[in-house]
């Protein structure tokens, strides 16, 4: 394993303009509304952005020629601005960041221009964290191809793999932290083996002990590794993409020439700077779009007075709908553990749905994901559960825990809890089943729906009402059950074996293990001890349905 550390030219390199970062950065998350000067106190052209830094609104700034300032809790408005932005241009910085959140900026933007200094208004709903990295990853040197990167549109993550493909001679492909994969190039006669290919089909690379090792030294190296090949593989170059000190993700090019010159590496490290403002960016606007969807979806699923506000609001534009209920099985151990394991199945079923179900919407109530499925004559249900299949499996994959998922049945867009509710009690059930071993977690029977079920999910469902009311789990079978405890006995187990099998002695001693005449011998002993006569229908169907639901 070797690394390279990239070290800028001083020709081939040099540091942004400020009119460059704003570029970079983007209007949606920083507006260049005062540009500033571009001259060093002697008169001469400022070579460009050094860094950023964050400064205290109670301090004075320290000094930091060429850096750009995030001025945290400066109101445009107070009397005092003025001075400050003398303070800070007088510390060598060459632009700052405020946010206005509504109020007027006039005084603010004239004392900028009066001391030289630019001016970025960010967005009040951008983060101060996020905006830092924001800055981080634009404030970075480069050279002659991120000409070429930086006029890709901020967050085509898919358009900048093939950019650096092409400049780099090789397949690449963008994957986040937990090796999702974000993006691979297309270009035609790209070069590709078993890694590749299943990380595509996948989306997320193959979790195998070698592929976490190997990501594990590409995110904490300074520069590009030479990854060697695994069985089946070619070698791979790849490199951390980071804002700062934070890695985001890693960029890999799949090198089948074993080229040992610098180019490539160049271009790779150069990639990587670009990179991670389109992930800066992508993850910004994915929050800001989760945040969204879940506030409409809320109402959708759970407050039938705003479903069909919440269904306009969200894009749908079917009559019906049907929803889904997925969820991960296994608790997490603490409530923020269980809040992130909740939005990351959140996430992978969303992004996985985008793929697979691109109509559907996403919800999330207390560690349930709900997919609500616009109905239409394209979409059979066949076809949606074939979907949700896929769903299920990949998201199993990528969190390494098991998956299930019920389906509510179709209905209206102003009863869409009524398939919401329906679609947790068919979940309900699955779990059950999978509790009982019935269900195995890589099998197909991880979804399912009422038909599927049977008559099982309508019996559980009398039996809880039936609990609620106190009429379970009956006098009958606990009689019968307190005996057994006592006397260690097996009466209920017999008899409910016996009304399962159809009253059927033989079948009934065969499903035990016992002989007949022992089973014969038990039920001989019901009426005379608890007073039940087994020949007497309604008695036999009362004893099955509360022995029943003492089993489930």
């Amino acid at each position: 394993m070797t690394t390279y550390q990239p070290v800028p030219d001083p020709v081939a390199f040099h540091l942004p303009t400020v009119a460059e970062v704003s570029l970079a950065v983007g209007a949606d998350v920083a507006v260049l509304v005062e540009p500033g000067g571009a001259l060093q106190p002697g008169g001469a052209l400022h070579p460009g952005v050094a860094g950023a830094a964050l400064l205290d609104p109670a301090a004075p700034p320290p000094a930091f020629p060429g850096a750009i300032a995030l001025a945290i809790g400066l109101v445009p408005a107070d009397p005092g601005v003025a001075s400050r932005i003398q303070d800070i241009a007088d510390a060598g910085y060459l632009a700052l960041v405020y946010k206005a959140h509504g109020a007027s900026d006039d005084g603010l933007r004239a004392a900028a221009r009066a001391a030289g200094i630019g001016l970025f208004r960010a967005s009040d709903t951008v983060p101060w964290n996020q905006l830092s990295e924001f800055i981080d990853a634009a404030v970075v040197p480069y050279g002659a191809s991120r000409g070429t990167l930086v006029d890709i549109r901020p967050g085509d993550l898919f358009e900048l793999a093939n950019t650096v493909a092409s400049l780099a001679g090789g397949a690449v492909a963008i994957a986040d932290v937990d090796q999702t994969l974000l993006a691979y190039s297309t270009l035609p006669g790209q070069p590709i083996d078993d890694t590749r290919r299943s990380s595509i089909l996948q989306l997320h690379v193959p979790h195998t002990e070698q592929n976490d090792i190997d990501y594990r030294r590409v995110h904490s190296a300074a520069g590009v590794v030479s990854v060697a090949p695994a069985a089946h593989s070619f070698t791979r170059r790849a490199v951390a993409i980071r804002a700062g000190s934070v890695v985001l993700g890693s960029l890999w090019l799949i090198d089948t020439d074993h080229d040992t010159g610098t180019d490539a590496e160049r271009v790779l490290a150069e990639a990587a700077n670009v990179a991670a403002l389109h992930l800066l960016h992508r993850r910004t606007h994915h929050d800001a779009d989760r945040a969204r969807q879940l506030a409409l979806v809320r109402p959708l699923l759970f407050e039938p007075d705003r479903a069909e506000l919440a269904a306009v609001q969200l894009g749908i534009a079917a009559d019906t709908v049907r929803v889904v209920a997925v969820t991960a099985h296994g608790p997490a151990d603490n409530a923020p553990d269980a809040l992130q394991a909740g939005l990351r199945l959140f996430d992978t079923v969303r992004s996985a749905s985008a793929l697979w179900l691109p109509a559907a919407v996403c919800g999330i109530a207390d560690n349930i994901v709900y997919v609500v499925l616009p109905q239409g004559a394209a979409s059979s249900p066949a076809f949606q559960r074939e979907a949700v299949l896929r769903i299920a499996h990949h998201t199993r994959r990528v969190l390494a825990r098991p998956i299930f998922a019920g389906f509510g049945t179709e209905t209206a867009i102003h009863t869409t809890a009524t398939s919401r509710a329906e679609a947790e009690a068919v979940l309900s059930a699955v779990l059950r089943d999978a509790e009982d071993g019935r269900v195995q977690s890589d099998s197909d029977d991880i979804v399912a729906d009422q038909q599927s079920l049977g008559p099982r999910l309508k019996l559980r469902q009398i039996a809880d009402a039936l609990r609620a009311t106190g009429l379970l789990p009956g006098d009958a079978a606990t009689l019968i059950s307190d005996h057994d405890e006592r006397r260690n006995t097996a009466f209920a187990q017999t008899l409910l074996a016996w009304l399962d099998c159809g009253m059927n002695a033989i079948e009934t001693a065969s499903r035990l293990g016992l002989h007949a005449n022992t089973v014969r011998y038990r039920l001989s002993r019901i009426e005379p001890l608890f007073g039940l006569r087994l020949d007497d229908p309604e008695t036999k169907l009362l004893l099955w349905l509360q022995l029943w639901a003492r089993e489930n």
